[in-house]
């Protein structure tokens, strides 16, 4: 049995379509679907049942804390924007902690979501090194809530058995329609460039790049459940511990948007508009992931999907299908 909290979420829903791909079916999901579509990342899926997130550690104890073969711990609050940091530490850190200690007490895998936003405005190198962790400086609250559990654990001398956190760059993919605004550029870019065969990007604010030359690490999500199933398959030789999950290519949003224009056959056309000031102070121009420890200590050698390859698969076989879902 494996339980996935925020398991109907983006990342978290991709994961169960990977794990039931490879034959797992025995899954509890722990998330809150709320009054929107969110379901519908399930609705294809094989698993058991969804526990109400406010309800698991009631839930567990009704269960006889039945014995997990790992905990994926994908649940928390992921927006960038997000104002109330009361409510980032309970969601991010105070809920992980507890989720943490249920696993360290019973011998559990504890694989969990991190995020490159730890990594702030830091533009010359992301490395993953722990001696690194405490130096970060993130210029958002998210950031920070996810930079707070990170130091934490580092410092835990009681922990699970195997554990990972995962520094996720920018994902993008199917099964993220519910996010909003917080959703990928790829799939904000698809109705515009369908529907009006031109693309709005943010200005760059910065002399030294030109607009639409801002650069990402942009990672396709059918890559980073793919790693996160390489870590709990070969947890028994991977040290526990922090580690990047991007491609190690950063690439600009022009190439995005491009990619997205290829995707849909048509000409690239942009227009540039101007970024809010809220974003202003917290936007990253430059992440790259350093991928020297995922490869050589975690073992991880496959290849990741190039930008246009993912955008054209996120594109023609989900975005522009009537059924959009994995």
């Amino acid at each position: 049995m494996i339980l996935i909290t925020g398991g109907a979420g983006f990342i978290g829903s991709a994961l169960v379509w990977a794990l039931n791909e490879k034959g797992h079916h025995t899954i509890i999901v722990s998330d809150h679907l709320g009054l929107g579509d969110k379901w519908k990342n399930l609705a294809k899926r094989r698993i058991d049942y969804v526990v109400p997130k406010d309800q698991l550690f009631n839930w567990l104890d009704e269960a006889g804390h039945p014995l997990f073969e790992a905990v994926f711990h994908l649940g928390a609050c992921s927006s960038t924007t997000e104002r109330d940091a009361d409510y980032l530490m309970n969601n991010n850190v105070l809920f992980t902690k507890k989720l943490w200690d249920y696993c360290a007490q019973r011998d559990i895998p504890f694989l969990y979501a991190s995020s490159a936003a730890t990594y702030g405005a830091e533009e010359s190198t992301f490395l993953d090194e722990h001696e690194r962790i405490p130096e970060l400086r993130p210029i958002n609250k998210y950031g920070w809530s996810k930079q707070l559990f990170d130091a934490w654990a580092l410092k835990q001398k009681i922990t699970p058995p195997f554990w990972y956190g995962f520094k996720y760059f920018n994902v993008y993919g199917p099964q993220e329609y519910h996010k909003g605004p917080q959703a990928s550029v790829v799939y904000h870019a698809f109705p515009q460039v369908r529907d009006k065969s031109s693309l709005r990007l943010f200005k760059s604010h910065r002399p030294d790049i030109e607009h639409g030359e801002q650069r990402r690490d942009f990672v396709y999500v059918k890559d980073v459940v793919k790693v996160m199933l390489h870590f709990w398959k070969e947890h028994r030789r991977i040290p526990s511990g922090l580690y990047n999950l991007g491609t190690g290519q950063a690439r600009t949003f022009a190439d995005l948007g491009r990619a997205v224009f290829a995707a849909l056959d048509k000409k690239p056309k942009f227009e540039w508009i101007e970024m809010p000031s809220s974003l202003q102070n917290q936007y990253q121009y430059f992440t790259e992931a350093d991928l020297n420890k995922l490869r050589s200590v975690a073992g991880y050698q496959e290849p990741f999907y190039s930008l246009e390859d993912g955008v054209n698969d996120y594109v023609r076989h989900y975005l522009n299908q009537g059924d959009p879902y994995l």
